[in-house]
């Protein structure tokens, strides 16, 4: 018998996109599905659209709940799940028809724990295909050096498959904003094998009042606390990769340094700058961080040319 997935959406006020979401879920091609929607306290009807969608499909599960953000909702999910696989989407983008089934496969026919597929960045004026290069199976560190260096897998936890037994013991972290970055190494971490194919098929449809694509703001600078603990993560068990793990950092501390001068975060712009300078000799001996990069962090660092990269 074909196991048991777990589809889980975090809603939230939801309700002129989530009908097109939980449709592309309703069919699938693989069929043994639960579909888990969390509706995080939403303040529009998003809520009742969910409720009606459960009596039309007895697939369908109905969470309703306190908003605490979409970790939060995600984790209600887990907690709810029963498939022996789970699958997250978010409730503004939708999959292609065949998708899950082609995960599952590929999940079956290498034996992997989790299966990562590239996707369609759908915006106002253009789609993108991203992440979708090639099929690959990849072990525990490979999957790490990919991800810290942008190599054919997202950070993202919705374009993945994942056997249900790797979150056990993991919470997604529900303070911070990155945090699907935050959970996706540790995930990769526990998995022995996983595999990638070279199908976009997850729609990830942009909006402007999405988290992650709001005016930058403060809560965003947790991104280099978070690259830090995952080059001490790294170092202490994927030494190989370390430098990986240093061009993840200086990437973003570059980002860091050039917003808060933008926005005005003087102690933060101050902060990080000195934070850079305690990295350059690592910076500038990496043969993982790419020169324009290495130029860039000096620049920025040391001759205040952030007003440059606005």
């Amino acid at each position: 018998m074909e196991d048991l997935i777990s589809i889980i959406v975090a809603v939230y006020n939801a309700k002129w996109y989530l009908e097109k979401c939980v449709n592309s879920l309703i069919n699938q091609t693989y069929r043994n599905l639960e579909i888990i929607l969390v509706d995080d306290g939403s303040t529009d009807n998003s809520g009742e659209i969910c409720d009606d969608f459960q009596k039309k499909d007895e697939r369908i599960k109905v969470i309703h709940k306190e908003n605490g953000g979409h970790a939060d909702a995600r984790n209600a999910g887990i907690k709810a799940s029963k498939g022996n696989y789970i699958f997250f989407v978010d409730n503004d983008d939708y999959i292609d028809s065949d998708l899950i089934e082609c995960l599952y496969k590929r999940a079956k026919q290498c034996n992997a724990e989790i299966v990562a597929c590239g996707y369609i960045k759908e915006t106002y004026y253009s789609n993108k295909i991203e992440y979708a290069k090639e099929n690959y199976i990849a072990d525990s560190e490979e999957m790490i050096r990919r991800m810290l260096q942008y190599d054919d897998v997202s950070l993202a936890l919705w374009d993945k498959l994942y056997k249900r037994e790797l979150f056990e013991d993991i919470e997604l972290p529900k303070d911070i904003v990155y945090d699907e970055v935050s959970s996706l190494y540790r995930l990769f971490d526990r998995a022995k094998i996983i595999a990638h194919i070279d199908k976009a098929g997850y729609h990830y449809v942009q909006r402007a009042g999405s988290i992650l694509h709001k005016k930058f703001n403060k809560e965003k600078l947790c991104i280099i606390d978070l690259s830090e603990k995952i080059l001490e993560f790294v170092t202490k068990k994927y030494p190989k990769i370390i430098c990986e793990a240093e061009s993840f950092l200086i990437i973003n501390l570059n980002k860091a340094i050039i917003e808060c001068y933008k926005n005005k975060f003087k102690k933060e712009y101050k902060q990080f700058k000195n934070k850079s300078k305690e990295y350059i000799s690592r910076t500038l001996k990496n043969p993982k961080i790419k020169l324009k990069t290495k130029l860039k962090n000096i620049l920025i660092t040391y001759f205040g040319f952030a007003r440059v990269f606005k």
